[in-house]
């Protein structure tokens, strides 16, 4: 029996779109598919010198440590609301926090960890709450808005501008795994990388910051 050219046509069709789908490594389809997001913390150490001296503290108390460790966890969306802590244009801010104020490039806004977080004791030292809000003060619009919370597991560090619209919290917690947060304020993202190994020793640079600012504290014993 003679087979209509029409049929022969559209099976040889239907054969190559069935080879089409199977063949799913082709370099065809491999082209049309979305690459991922870079997985691993892209920040040199000495592209600043906050996170210079972060990381150099681990590097110096844990052979092995290393920027090139911390792995991208989780994305999330950005949450702002408003803030709880006063900005500096007020008159009832406290002058003991203005050192720990940290200015993205152009100083027109400026993050504060500290003013919600401790507050000096009667010997002199700092008294912590087991919460810290990260806020986000607008000097031109004097406006406060809460980028972020962490409570008594985990707590930030220190943190840098990337640029105007990115902040970096470098961070740790009790679990002795550190953590680098990034802060897209342009399209309100939330990027956390984690440390792909724990520490041997807790840590003591939030006492090396605060004695860079001028306040006396005392170590924890490791």
């Amino acid at each position: 029996m003679r087979v209509p050219v029409y049929i022969i046509i559209a099976s040889i069709c239907l054969s190559s779109c069935a080879d089409w789908k199977i063949n799913k490594g082709s370099p065809a389809q491999e082209s049309l598919t979305p690459q991922p997001e870079t997985q691993k913390f892209n920040l040199d150490k000495n592209s600043d010198s906050t996170l210079a001296q972060w990381a150099g503290y681990y590097e110096k108390i844990e052979p092995g440590f290393s920027l090139a460790d911390f792995e991208l966890t989780s994305t999330d969306s950005l949450r702002i609301m408003q803030g709880n802590v006063l900005g500096s244009f007020d008159q009832n801010f406290e002058a003991i926090y203005e050192p720990f104020l940290i200015f993205n490039p152009d100083k027109s806004m400026y993050l504060d960890f500290d003013s919600n977080n401790w507050g000096i004791d009667e010997s002199g030292e700092p008294s912590f709450s087991p919460d810290q809000e990260v806020n986000l003060v607008d000097m031109k619009r004097k406006t406060v808005s809460r980028l972020t919370y962490r409570g008594p597991s985990q707590w930030v560090e220190d943190a840098f501008w990337e640029n105007d619209s990115t902040i970096i919290l470098l961070e740790n917690g009790y679990e002795k795994q550190p953590v680098i947060t990034k802060l897209h304020l342009s399209d309100q993202l939330v990027r956390t990388y984690t440390y792909t190994d724990t520490l041997d020793l807790q840590t003591n640079y939030t006492n090396i910051r605060f004695r860079q600012k001028g306040i006396n504290v005392k170590d924890h014993e490791e």
